[in-house]
């Protein structure tokens, strides 16, 4: 007789093996679920952003396109209603208002605030920054000076690029002292390199400005400027606006002196095709702007005594270099770039959304 004793504690071989399998096919459906649950998340999420994006986008590209309302806003000096930057009644696509530009220069008398430009463009909760720069980059360097009798030889070493790639381009050059002004002409070569020569009684070097305007050679609409201070041996980013700060707006020109004493003179506009006096229409405070034909920015300069000192401050028309709006401190920035058209001239536009900075 077979001994069974201990039979009960025996698993057939086959149950062994459903066991693992179907442990193996829980697990494999574990995992397959929880791959499908991270893929549909990183999909969902990359949609939100797609949305977001292209979101984001139609609200830069309708400021870009749209003159807002009221239309001519940026001629009248109103606060407008609805937020765009194009100018009105135009054929040429991307062409922004100058005046719609520079009501957005902290500087200008007729600055518009953030907060109202923000709430015309229905932004309450999205942060906005607008920045314009030119499409040619100018770089000036004293290269050489040298003192004969009561005259002084300066040499300047000028460098053009297009996104720091050189280009060739032509040069129209303004040199503004007390009683004085001359201005010479020149090109850079194919590497972007060219020198501007002149000479300038000492007496006035002082307080004298140097404006180079450049034409890239490839396109006539990229025209850039450049200043040079000689009291400070600087090539100036900015305007300069130490004794008085000019407002250029619809082709006038107000000015508000920083203190008493200061005793204007008179002014000069530059373009790289031309330069001019200026015509006082009030005082000594407001002075037309002409409205000449050429695809270049101005350059106004304004001269005077500040007290027994001869001065000289400048500013552009429009008011470009403009940096505007949010910082974007702790925020998002989400940035769309654009060629465009200010006075027939061309320039960069960059136009920052996102969402506002937390509390």
């Amino acid at each position: 007789m077979v001994s069974r004793k201990g039979e009960a504690n025996e698993l057939p071989t086959t149950s062994i093996d459903t066991f693992f399998a179907c442990t193996i096919i829980i697990a494999a459906v574990l995992i397959s679920t929880t791959f499908l649950t991270s893929t549909l998340q990183a999909t969902i999420g990359g949609t939100q952003d797609i949305n977001k994006e292209s979101y984001l986008k139609a609200i830069a590209d309708r400021t870009v396109t749209s003159p807002g309302a009221p239309l001519n806003w940026g001629i009248n000096g109103l606060v407008p209603t609805d937020f765009g930057l194009a100018a009105s009644n135009s054929n040429t696509p991307f062409e922004i208002d100058a005046d719609k530009i520079t009501m957005l220069n902290q500087l200008n008398s007729h600055y518009i605030s953030y907060a109202e430009l923000a709430t015309a463009a229905k932004l309450s909760n999205i942060a906005l920054s607008i920045k314009v720069s030119p499409i040619m980059s100018l770089v000036l360097q004293q290269s050489f000076n040298n003192t004969n009798g009561n005259e002084t030889s300066f040499s300047f070493q000028v460098l053009t690029s297009v996104d720091s790639e050189p280009v060739s381009a032509s040069l129209h050059c303004y040199v503004v002292g007390e009683n004085y002004l001359t201005d010479t002409t020149n090109i850079t070569s194919d590497v972007g390199l060219g020198q501007i020569a002149f000479q300038m009684p000492v007496d006035t070097i002082e307080n004298a400005t140097l404006v180079v305007f450049a034409r890239a050679s490839c396109d006539d609409r990229i025209t850039s400027y450049a200043t040079y201070n000689f009291a400070n041996s600087e090539q100036q980013l900015a305007s300069n606006e130490d004794i008085l700060t000019a407002s250029p707006f619809n082709y006038t020109l107000d000015l508000t002196p920083h203190e008493s004493g200061i005793n204007v003179q008179g002014g000069y506009l530059f373009s790289f095709g031309y330069e001019q006096n200026l015509t006082c229409v009030q005082g000594n405070t407001t002075f037309l702007v002409p409205r000449l034909i050429d695809k270049s920015p101005f350059v106004i300069l304004i001269y005077g005594e500040n007290g027994n000192a001869f001065f000289e401050d400048w500013t552009s028309y429009p008011e470009i270099p403009l940096s505007w709006g949010s910082s974007f401190q702790g925020s998002e920035q989400n940035v769309f770039s654009y060629v465009v058209t200010i006075k027939d001239t061309l320039y960069k536009l960059d136009i920052s959304l996102g969402a506002p900075p937390t509390k």
